[in-house]
């Protein structure tokens, strides 16, 4: 009946939701005298539950309340996961086919409240705003005046803020986990009838169901941290991709029009049922995500006991035995499937995989979850096999060190969790109807375990960021970055800017020209003064980089230069680092400028390590055999090993009789050199040399006493031919100036008048920047087809502005020149790979290609004319990449990898590290797995099933190298920002879709990253250390490198594409290009380089990819809702 009725009552039920509705008809069945008080009369409209599993459904038919002719419902047979691999389906029907129901929430109600009213011992009050509830009466407001029942016994089933809950003084404030859309879809089908359809890979899971014939409705969880008016374009560009297609386009329409409902949620364990006179029931008592749909279930469950129950500690026993076990597998799976950490990947991939294998484990879950089966015995032993196996699973099957940290990460992680998890359990058991501040101890240990979906603090899972972040316009940017670009290229059609390092590679060319007699020219001599000048650090001495520490050797090597070019020792300019090198020793000086120091006749070779030449006599088989070394490395220790045994040292002229002085002011002759062979300032050190190099440099000088003149001249000529034809095939200027420059003492000291020395003498230039400005620079690399594949591929995502077309076409006919076309007579022989259909980082001229060169190159030229390529050309790149691929799936650089264990312990370059051997890359092998994919897309008839195999093994070396945390270590590039970056585009590349969990672990690192200006920055300091190291400014490059990773990904943080957006756009300079920076490339740790040109291609390509993002969700959202 309705109106108010009597004034007492036998019980009072407050909310006329479904479950308050059902628990005043239980009540009144049993005799009671029944209120049930309801604020809103409309608040069935809202989103809420409608899926009832089997159990709930009985009760309802129980009180002959049929649902199932309902035009806005349907027969529910269970539930069927997609992965976020696309792969087959995994379904988990209801056993015994038993059938559960869903109907539209609105339907449900107002059912169930046509049987409230048709129920003769309930009195259903409407418009009763409850403003206070004790013992024994509840007082409410009505139509403006005040009103008050009494009853023996009041019930609280108004929901997760309940009126009832709070005057019991229990916690009500909800700490939302994420919010919840929902989508109603006409003429739709759906790929499984009749299952509830839950849907992995977007930024969280989304639960799709049929209503009725023509109706279907889409739930899509969405985390926090996304702004509301962004929420139109998050669902078309992040989610839509996801749902399945023939749902799609009703989706984004659907969208379009704004036919959506939005709430939040939630999620509390059951601690208490309240007070034997205020009893809480449904959400009021506990409350969990609607992707399980256990809420009315359970909630139903509530009612009927209550309604059955010999006394309030015997119901809420009851409950809390019933409800543990259901309730605690439907927040973990809600965890498992919504958060992306690394170890709830592999828990999720854990359950998908047992759910396939076995019936009996999908029976077990199903039945759990719809609380057929309320075992927690049964739950405890599910769960502790899962998470066992998710465990195993993530042991690596090889000795790689990442993987194995990887793995041990992962475990400790779960088994964190699962130990929270049971400590809140335990809590939960000790806190029941205790309430206060046990209650809210158990739920801050479940929040530890449990931490995607119950935010431990109020404030948690808060936007990281202001939610309204405008997302700028970069048209005008690009046209002005492009005609930037544009005009830095070449005549010859290429792009290249400077390799900057330091001036080490100078000095050690001033020295060689005073070794072999040749004096500068004057003008050469001025620039290279200048040069020092201007690279000077602010103490006065000379570092291995631009910000770097004073280094022994550098300041030695450039003071002794300046000295060598005329330069006073008192002169301003060299006079604080004479002061540094005596305060430091010269004694102390690395190797190499111990080696350099004594051709020059400033070190006594007593005090210089062996160089044996006969090491490369050795059986190639051997691990120690310097084929097997890294090519930069092997190179120069050859050319020192023919250099080593002739001990030359240059004439002691007044100059050097001077300096020897300078640098040893005891005494060049009162010098112990030979105590000083192994003597190294710690300051100049990547790492010390370890004891098995110390006792092979001790055995190598005990060696020189015994050896044989025939077996040394025999070891030497081999190795002066191997130099031969290093420089003949790099069209005489050898892979770098560094071994250049002594491969030509190597051949001068044999004769002065060799012509291949004279060639490679002639060749030097090619190694030199000079301008009045900076002076003159000796770089270590040339980077032409290196610049130039990237620049095509950021002119790609541009309109095509003036000039653009034209500079692509010419770009792309550079690089089509500089393919190296035909096999090398005696590779082999030189311990080198077959260089065929490979690109360098400078031209074909340098003879050395490189995997990740190849790549890009191919990776350009298909973006300035996809179809232009040919096939010979393709196919030979390919079949050179697939030579650089290593046994462990990755890709090395020069050449695969050829040791199978690890030299960096007889490491002699002590100022470098992850110098002897090859390795795989995150870098070579990403760009090789775009490329070839690219290939294998544009060119089919150049990808064999070979190509195919080798793709799949390179995303196995990419998956298992990744950091637990998400990054990838790149070693060409600062740091793990660079290795994210390409660590995204390789998965890419090999087919990971945008909500692959290694994608999302990678995107949520760099988002986690990004600085309060929108930029990213890190420091190359933590190079040393191989770990992050924040920088305290963002880095314009970085934050292209982060954009490019998130844009590609299709990450779904617009917020924070948009705020990287917006920092490159307040950095970019007036004429289209952006400042000079921190140095973001590296090699061997140490060695920081500028490569010029990254600051023009990489910010361009972001904006240009930013761009087209952002015009795409213009067309799908109103202009007021994703930009400003």
């Amino acid at each position: 009946m309705s109106g108010a009725g009597a004034r007492s009552y036998d019980v009072v039920v407050v909310g006329a939701g479904p479950v308050g509705s059902l628990c005043a008809l239980a009540q009144a069945r049993r005799g009671a005298s029944v209120a049930l008080l309801e604020a809103n009369p409309n608040v069935s409209k809202r989103l809420a539950g409608e899926w009832l599993h089997p159990p709930a459904l009985r009760t309802l038919r129980d009180f002959g309340i049929e649902l199932d002719t309902q035009p806005r419902s349907s027969d529910g047979k269970g539930f069927a996961v997609f992965p976020e691999d696309r792969s087959e389906p995994i379904v988990l029907p209801y056993p015994d086919g038993s059938l559960g129901l869903v109907c539209e929430h609105e339907a449900l109600v107002s059912h169930l409240r046509e049987a409230v009213e048709e129920e003769p011992g309930v009195d259903f009050v409407l418009h009763a705003r409850v403003r206070a509830v004790e013992d024994h009466r509840v007082t409410f407001t009505r139509h403006g005046a005040d009103e008050s029942l009494e009853a023996a016994l009041i019930v609280g089933a108004d929901g997760r803020a309940s009126t009832v809950r709070r005057s019991l003084g229990l916690w009500t404030s909800p700490r939302n986990c994420s919010r919840m859309m929902g989508i109603a879809l006409r003429g739709v089908t759906l790929p499984l009838e009749g299952y509830g359809h839950v849907v992995c890979g977007g930024p969280g899971p989304i639960l799709i169901y049929r209503l009725g014939d023509d109706s279907v409705r889409v739930i899509v969880d969405v985390p926090l941290g996304y702004s509301p008016r962004d929420l139109v374009a998050l669902l078309s560009d992040s989610y839509a991709g996801w749902m399945p297609a023939t749902l799609r386009p009703a989706f984004v329409e659907a969208l379009r029009a704004r036919r959506f409902l939005a709430a939040a949620n939630a999620l509390r364990p059951r601690a208490t049922y309240g007070s034997p006179r205020r009893v809480l029931i449904g959400d009021a008592a506990g409350h969990y995500h609607p992707l399980t749909a256990v809420g009315m279930t359970l909630g139903f469950g509530d009612a009927l006991a209550l309604a059955e129950g010999r006394d309030f500690r015997d119901f809420t026993n009851r409950r809390l035995r019933a409800t543990r076990a259901p309730e605690l597998l439907a927040m973990g799976l809600y965890e498992v499937f919504a958060d992306h950490r690394v170890e709830s990947v592999a828990l999720r991939h854990a359950v998908y995989r047992r759910w396939r294998e076995s019936r009996a484990v999908r029976d077990r879950t199903i039945g759990l979850l719809a609380c057929e089966n309320t075992s927690i015995a049964s739950l405890s032993l599910a769960c502790g096999a899962m998470a066992t196996r998710a465990m195993v699973s993530e042991l690596p099957r090889s000795c790689d060190r990442i993987a194995w940290r990887r793995a041990r990460d992962i475990v400790r992680a779960l088994s964190v969790r699962v130990g929270w998890v049971l400590r809140g359990v335990r809590q939960l058991r000790r806190a029941r109807n205790a309430g206060g501040q046990k209650d809210q101890r158990a739920r801050d240990s479940l929040a530890r375990g449990f931490l995607m979906s119950m935010p431990s603090r109020a404030g948690e899972l808060r936007p990281s960021r202001p939610e309204e972040v405008a997302s700028p316009d970069a048209g005008k940017a690009l046209k002005n970055a492009s005609a930037r670009l544009v005009s830095l290229q070449g005549a010859d059609g290429a792009w290249e800017s400077e390799m900057a390092w330091c001036p080490m590679l100078t000095a050690q060319y001033v020295l060689l020209h005073h070794v072999l007699g040749r004096p500068l020219d004057p003008d050469r001599r001025r620039l290279v003064l200048r040069y020092f000048e201007r690279s000077r650090l602010e103490d006065g001495s000379w570092g291995l980089h631009e910000h770097s520490s004073p280094h022994l050797f550098v300041t030695t090597l450039v003071y002794v230069a300046a000295r060598l070019l005329g330069v006073e020792p008192d002169d301003p300019s060299i006079e604080p680092a004479r002061r540094f090198l005596q305060a430091e020793g010269v004694l102390s000086i690395p190797t190499w400028g111990k080696f350099w120091l004594a051709l020059v006749g400033l070190y006594d070779w007593r005090g210089v390590n062996a160089v044996l030449p006969e090491l490369w006599s050795l059986p190639r088989w051997m691990a120690l055999h310097p084929s097997k070394w890294y090519c930069h490395t092997r190179l120069i220790y050859m050319a020192m090993a023919a250099i080593y045994p002739l001990r030359f040292r240059a004439p002691v002229t007044p100059a050097i009789a001077a300096i020897q002085e300078e640098l040893f002011p005891q005494g060049f002759d009162n010098v112990d050199f030979k105590a000083g062979r192994n003597r190294l300032r710690d300051g100049d050190l990547f790492a010390r040399p370890s004891v098995w190099l110390r006792t092979g440099l001790g055995l190598a000088l005990w060696y020189e006493r015994f050896h044989t003149e025939g077996r040394r001249a025999r070891c030497t000529e081999s190795i002066v031919r191997h130099i031969r034809w290093e420089l003949q095939t790099t069209t005489h200027r050898s892979i770098s100036p560094v071994s250049g420059f002594l491969n030509i003492l190597a051949l001068w000291l044999r004769d002065p008048n060799d012509t291949d020395c004279q060639q490679a003498l002639a060749r030097l230039d090619g190694w030199i920047w000079e301008d009045e400005e900076g002076g003159t620079r000796v770089s270590g690399a040339r980077t032409a087809s290196w610049d130039t594949g990237f620049s095509l591929q950021a002119l790609a995502t541009v309109p095509d502005f003036d000039g653009v077309g034209s500079a692509r076409r010419r770009g792309f006919d550079f690089l089509g020149r500089q393919q190296i076309d035909t096999s090398f007579e005696g590779f082999d022989e030189a311990y080198r790979t077959d260089p065929k259909g490979g690109w360098c980082l400078a031209g074909s001229w340098h003879g050395w290609p490189v995997t990740d060169c190849t790549a890009e190159a191919v990776l350009g030229m298909f973006a300035a004319d996809c179809g232009a390529a040919s096939t010979t050309m393709l196919g030979d790149a390919v079949r050179f990449m697939l030579r650089g691929q290593n046994r462990d799936g990755g890709f090395g650089s020069y050449e695969a990898r050829r040791s199978a264990v690890g030299l960096e312990w007889l490491n002699p370059a002590e100022m470098f590290g992850e110098s002897m051997t090859e390795r795989s890359y995150v870098e070579c092998t990403s760009s090789c797995l775009a490329a070839l994919t690219a290939c294998r897309e544009h060119f089919g008839e150049v990808a064999n099933p070979e190509v195919t195999t080798a793709v799949s093994r390179g995303e196995v070396w990419l998956r298992r190298s990744q950091e637990s945390d998400g990054s990838w270590r790149g070693v060409w590039g600062v740091q793990f920002i660079y290795g994210t970056f390409f660590g995204v585009r390789g998965l890419l590349a090999a087919g990971a879709r945008p909500g692959d969990p290694a994608l999302r672990r990678a995107c949520r690192w760099l988002v986690d990253r990004q600085r309060p200006d929108g930029g990213w920055g890190e420091h190359h300091n933590g190079c040393l250390a191989g770990r992050y190291v924040a920088h305290t400014e963002s880095q314009v490059i970085q934050t292209a490198w982060a954009m490019l990773a998130l844009l590609e990904a299709d990450d779904s943080n617009w917020t924070a594409i948009s705020q990287g957006a917006r920092f490159l756009l307040d950095t970019q300079e007036t004429d289209g290009g952006w400042p000079r920076q921190d140095g973001s490339g590296v090699f061997f740790r140490t060695a920081i380089l500028d490569y010029g040109l990254y600051r023009q291609y990489f910010p361009l390509h972001a904006l240009g990819l930013y761009e087209q993002r952002r015009r795409a969700r213009l067309d799908l959202a109103p202009a007021t809702e994703v930009s400003g």
